[in-house]
């Protein structure tokens, strides 16, 4: 006796049918959780799309206080400067635009002459960049060499090396330093390998005076 054949389409793929009919038989047991992650998926989403609106909207209102900062030092509006960042620093200290109202207000500080070592130390704290932050170090020793403090100036240029745009000039700031303290042989030498490695005139002629 013939066998009868199942009457299965031509190119059905069994398996792909196998695990449609497999993963609707887990959805119809597990409804509940499935449609609750379909709600939560949904709210990722919704989620995702609020906070790129919400980035962006930080950015741009950090921006126009930076402007707004920006147009008031220029116009030496200090007081109202200082008002703005004041608000950028409390409304919005995640924005990349506070590390320009801290800029600013240390413009304001050192045209005052009210900067200190300690408003440095901020800034660089919020500071990714390692030369930016050199820069920064040399000022602050710079700062701690105008308050006569030699030995925190020497202990705070030491880390900066050849590694650093600012290297020649945190030397002459250190040869400076060291006649200050009377290491007069010291700061000779220190001359010596600024006259030897600087590519200008102005560090070479500084350091000739003092040879």
């Amino acid at each position: 006796m013939e066998k009868k054949k199942l009457p299965l389409e031509q190119d059905v793929d069994i398996e792909f049918e196998y695990k449609v009919y497999m993963f609707l038989d887990f959805v119809r047991k597990n409804i509940k959780l499935f449609i609750a992650g379909i709600i939560l998926i949904i709210l990722l989403i919704i989620a995702f799309f609020y906070y790129r609106h919400h980035q962006q909207e930080i950015l741009n209102k950090s921006s126009s206080i930076a402007y707004q900062i920006s147009k008031l030092y220029q116009n030496k509006k200090y007081q109202e400067a200082e008002k703005l960042i004041n608000k950028m620093k409390k409304e919005y200290p995640n924005s990349p635009f506070v590390k320009v109202a801290i800029a600013y207000d240390l413009l304001i500080k050192k045209d005052q002459n009210k900067i200190t070592p300690d408003d440095i130390n901020k800034l660089q704290v919020r500071l990714n960049s390692q030369q930016l932050n050199a820069g920064l170090t040399e000022y602050k020793g710079y700062l701690y060499y105008k308050n006569k403090e030699y030995g925190k100036t020497l202990n705070t240029i030491k880390t900066i090396d050849q590694r650093y745009y600012n290297y020649i000039s945190a030397l002459t700031l250190k040869a400076f330093t060291l006649q200050k303290t009377g290491n007069f042989s010291e700061a000779k030498n220190v001359f010596n390998e600024i006259l030897q490695l600087s590519k200008y005139d102005y560090f070479k002629l500084l350091a000739k005076e003092n040879l």
